[in-house]
């Protein structure tokens, strides 16, 4: 099988931000060697290629059944769990090379189940990420209008952005499913059409000028609106994305540019029950 010359998207789950900074440094050895592969950041909207998971770490362990990893998407442990699991498992402390050949055999894997998958016309499900449970005083009814927070039926795809290009293009990615793909370059114009139409998904471009991504999400989520509005950040250099402040203004992730196809796809099918 001819090696590809992209790189692989890895979720890593349950690990400490040093391991994670280790795990980095040696992906970025790794190029150019094989197969390649980089880590999703926290938040990072993208669908993963391969999990790998703390297998000493019993959150991390149910996190990774929740996230019911596949042929499609397979799974590794890194260190020996108490208990039987139906993946491979590699040593802790890391040997980096034990740990490559094992990701390298995965994706092997991986691609023969996705060539039956495409033979077989099968849809394949996005990834679920579980969020910490938040504890809230349910006696409350205000909070519990905000845990009943809705998308809007038939709610729209809203792009902010410099230019329709991208209205445009996803306007044909979404045809089939009837999704109607609105457009503007500025933050007032953004905030309106949320307010007189059903919108589902804002889609934001961080390099759009005048636009500050943050302050736009703080003023489209309505915090005592009965409808849920899904905000995604379209992220490319030099706009870092600060996690801690995304999170305060209620950001519901971010994509990196240039956008892929199916990426954005998998995305819009989270957020949008009329485009699954």
């Amino acid at each position: 099988m001819t090696t590809p010359t992209f790189p692989f998207a890895v979720r890593l789950i349950g690990f400490s931000p040093e391991e994670e900074t280790l795990f980095d440094e040696n992906f970025t050895v790794r190029q150019g060697r094989g197969y390649g592969y980089f880590r999703l950041v926290e938040d990072n909207l993208q669908d993963p290629d391969l999990y790998i998971a703390n297998g000493r770490q019993l959150k991390a362990l149910v996190t990774l059944a929740d996230l019911r990893p596949s042929g499609v998407r397979p799974a590794m442990l890194v260190g020996a769990p108490d208990v039987m699991l139906p993946y491979p498992v590699v040593d802790h402390p890391v040997r980096w090379e034990q740990l490559f050949g094992t990701l390298d055999n995965l994706v092997e894997k991986r691609a023969d189940a996705l060539s039956r998958l495409e033979a077989s016309d099968i849809v394949t499900v996005p990834e679920r990420r579980r969020r910490d449970r938040i504890d809230l005083d349910l006696s409350d009814p205000a909070e519990y209008e905000k845990m009943r927070a809705r998308v809007p039926e038939k709610g729209a795809v809203l792009v902010v952005d410099k230019a329709p290009a991208l209205r445009d293009y996803l306007s044909d990615l979404l045809a089939r499913q009837k999704v109607r793909v609105l457009w503007v370059n500025d933050e007032t114009g953004a905030v309106e059409i949320c307010k007189r139409e059903p919108v589902a998904v804002v889609m934001i471009n961080t390099s759009t000028p005048g636009v500050d991504p943050y302050r736009l999400c703080w003023a489209i989520k309505e915090k005592d609106s009965p409808v849920r509005v899904a905000v995604v950040f379209l992220v490319s250099k030099p706009f870092v994305y600060d996690l801690q402040q995304a999170r305060y203004v209620g950001a519901d992730g971010f994509l990196n540019k240039p956008l892929a196809s199916h990426h954005l796809v998998a995305v819009l099918k989270k957020f949008l029950p009329s485009a699954r």
